[in-house]
């Protein structure tokens, strides 16, 4: 997900240079961004499990947060069923839209 993000950021910001911008425009601090993971453990679909976890922001920001430099109502972790079936959709649209099939612009990073 960050990956994604800085990506876009840096690509927008040559294409101003491009255009004459002197200097980079656009930003994409991992001090203000999330991301998620999924690790997934299994292959079937009803006793599959996968470990699932958000951390916002991703950089710790301790003057925003000072207990723990994250916002704890946006970062979690949890093992079950769902992450698996997470995981699996995720892979599916993963591969829809490498390939580029109708509205794949559609499906965010």
């Amino acid at each position: 997900m960050p990956s994604a993000e800085i990506g876009k950021a840096v690509a927008r910001s040559i294409t101003d240079m491009i255009r004459g911008a002197g200097q980079p425009t656009h930003t994409a601090s991992m001090a203000e961004m999330g991301a998620a993971c999924v690790a997934s453990a299994g292959a079937h679909l009803r006793t599959g499990t996968a470990a699932s976890m958000t951390v916002y922001p991703i950089v710790p920001d301790f003057a925003r947060y000072p207990q723990y430099g994250r916002d704890l109502n946006q970062t979690f972790g949890e093992i079950g069923l769902a992450g698996h079936w997470i995981k699996v959709l995720l892979h599916h649209m993963f591969l829809y839209k490498a390939r580029l099939r109708p509205g794949w612009a559609l499906i965010p990073e």
